[in-house]
């Protein structure tokens, strides 16, 4: 089973995708959109294209545990796409300082902060759906 993982920023939104025994990630090509219509479209291509029966979008919670305006947006869009996609399993998963976390990832590589910030929600988005098969496979 292919899992997808999202990172959902303002105006890109990184892609992850898992192989068929969800141990490996890799990274899709970035979603620009800032119109959550045509993100939700572009994530059903991605979804019906590459097969995929369980999303995990990232949920931006505050490091009080509280849900700001982002986590609005990332419940909106799983409901968009829960609407379009009636077979697929749809998780919320935090994903507080996975954009820190990737930052800082990618700059212990010695990469210019440039290159960083145009790869921040791919890595991200990794992050996240390695987060969430491994917490799959402690049960």
């Amino acid at each position: 089973m292919k899992i997808l993982g999202l990172d959902l920023g303002e105006k890109r939104t990184g892609v992850a995708i898992s192989n068929e025994i969800n141990n490996q990630c890799s990274s899709l090509n970035e979603i620009n959109a800032s119109n959550s219509e045509i993100l939700v479209k572009k994530i059903n291509i991605i979804i019906k294209e590459n097969q995929i029966e369980k999303l995990i979008i990232g949920l931006p919670k505050l490091l009080n545990g509280t849900e700001g305006d982002r986590a609005i947006f990332s419940r909106l869009i799983s409901k968009k796409l829960k609407a379009s996609n009636k077979g697929i399993r749809i998780v919320l998963w935090d994903e507080r300082l996975t954009t820190e976390q990737a930052f800082k990832s990618m700059k212990s590589t010695g990469m210019k902060i440039k290159n960083i910030k145009s790869k921040l929600n791919s890595v991200s988005a990794i992050i996240i759906l390695e987060s969430y098969l491994q917490n799959q496979n402690a049960k």
